[in-house]
């Protein structure tokens, strides 16, 4: 990787590349399937913490883990997801735990600058921090439009994936 060291968000695989190609792909309704954790987020009061440490008992989809599988060798893969890191063992465990091809994790902040607002600023803050460390991001997949259509306006190819989580 070239520039400064990465972000405290940002974890690696062991012997991850160092820039190149990269396909980045969304984590709750790409791969893993969040259906369980949804009544947490409904109502007027949110309860980002009990529906984000629920995130160790979800189930994968077979399709998103065939998806991540498939990818070619020669490009990395970043996931890149609106989980805060306070929930990094959780989900690197349950990574591992689904066998879950994958060179990077990205997690929010959970504190600070980029820890809080829409999920399609955090994304693309990191997808500029991927560029500057000299990823060159060949595609994303993602389950929330809003953030298909900032990666558009970023110029990368960008496919949505129907979680059902978002109204349209």
């Amino acid at each position: 990787m070239t520039g400064p060291p990465p972000p405290p968000n940002w974890h690696f695989s062991d012997g991850a590349p160092a820039g190149g190609p990269l396909v980045i792909l969304d984590l709750d309704g790409v791969i893993s399937d969040a259906s369980h954790r949804q009544h947490f987020l409904r109502g007027d009061r949110k309860d980002f913490r009990g529906f984000f440490t629920a995130a160790g008992l979800d189930p994968p989809y077979q399709s998103g883990l065939a998806l991540a599988a498939s990818i070619a060798d020669d490009h990395a893969v970043a996931i890149l997801t609106a989980r805060p890191n306070y929930v990094v063992n959780t989900t690197r465990a349950w990574l591992a735990s689904n066998d879950v091809r994958h060179d990077l994790l990205i997690l929010r902040p959970s504190s600070g600058r980029g820890s809080h607002g829409p999920s399609a600023d955090f994304k693309r803050r990191e997808l500029g921090r991927l560029r500057a460390a000299g990823y060159e991001v060949a595609m994303a997949i993602d389950d929330d439009e809003r953030i298909i259509e900032m990666y558009r306006a970023e110029d990368v190819f960008a496919l949505y994936v129907h979680s059902g989580y978002y109204e349209r």
